[in-house]
């Protein structure tokens, strides 16, 4: 348990860190992929595969949430903020954002639905829980699949999608 204390002040600690660096850096129509960038190159992890992985999640909508294996593509934060809300208020399963950060970790970590919600925070916080994957199971398709899945058969089908989203990624940020 202690070291789930450590690890969530961490995150805690490099949310609010690298949030005012990475907004006052990313202006302007790529300010994702430089995000994704200052992130990656942070835990180690290829920004051309991170990027793939919030095109398959959340087709780079980051007001995207899923509630319940429920998809919705919304217009506004408040109206993904207001749908989280309800998700967890209701204990719902739910994923926020970019990343389509799961609510699992909103609760280990003791995060909120807005602040994870947010672009810049849910980039980091993704691309943490896939460097954690890669750790486990070194840079493969099976660490892939698993920031999505457990579900080996889900998973393949996850990583194809990851694949073919990473053919229309042109230049590595």
């Amino acid at each position: 348990m202690r070291g789930n204390v450590k690890c969530g002040h961490l995150i805690f600690f490099i949310v609010f860190t690298l949030t005012s660096y990475t907004a006052d850096v990313c202006e302007g129509a790529e300010k994702f992929n430089a995000q994704f960038s200052v992130v990656c190159r942070l835990w180690g992890v290829p920004p051309k595969l991170a990027i793939a992985i919030a095109k398959q999640e959340s087709g780079m909508n980051p007001w995207a949430v899923n509630v319940a294996g429920r998809g919705f593509m919304l217009k506004t934060q408040e109206e993904a903020l207001r749908l989280a809300n309800f998700a967890w208020e209701k204990n719902y399963s739910f994923d926020v954002g970019l990343m389509q950060i799961n609510s699992f970790w909103l609760r280990k970590f003791n995060l909120n639905p807005a602040l994870v919600l947010e672009p810049g925070n849910n980039i980091i916080l993704g691309v943490w829980i896939l460097s954690q994957e890669i750790k486990r199971h070194g840079l493969s398709w099976r660490a892939v699949a698993s920031y999505h899945t457990p579900d080996p058969e889900r998973g393949r089908r996850y990583a194809a999608g990851v694949i073919r989203q990473m053919s229309s990624i042109k230049v590595e940020p």
